[in-house]
């Protein structure tokens, strides 16, 4: 069976067909007929890494963001202990100057 641009799915089910029969048929093949399977499993093999990659790239945006979260966690709980120490110091302040304004009225 010879293989070109017009017989790709011929040379597909030759591939499967091998797959399936555990290799057998390929014995049977011409040299050209098996350098263009291994250029299909080539093909296949970069569009697998392409998307390796592609995952990768996407997992490690995600940890990326999820570091992102923790410190924004993080950021959120000083900020609000930085507020609390504020209120604290409002509050004596506040304190302070109506004891101030009691003490002067009392004189």
């Amino acid at each position: 069976m010879k293989f070109g641009k017009k017989n790709k799915k011929d040379s597909e089910q030759i591939v499967e067909n091998s797959s399936e029969s555990g290799g057998a048929d390929l014995t049977k093949l011409s040299k050209k007929d098996l350098l263009e399977i291994m250029l299909r499993q080539g093909e296949e093999i970069d569009a697998l890494r392409a998307e390796v990659q592609e995952l990768k790239d996407k997992l490690e945006a995600r940890e990326i963001d999820i570091n992102r979260v923790g410190s924004l966690a993080e950021a959120s709980l000083a900020v609000t202990e930085i507020f609390k120490e504020a209120d604290k110091a409002a509050m004596t302040y506040l304190n302070n100057l109506k004891r101030m304004a009691e003490g002067g009225m009392k004189k």
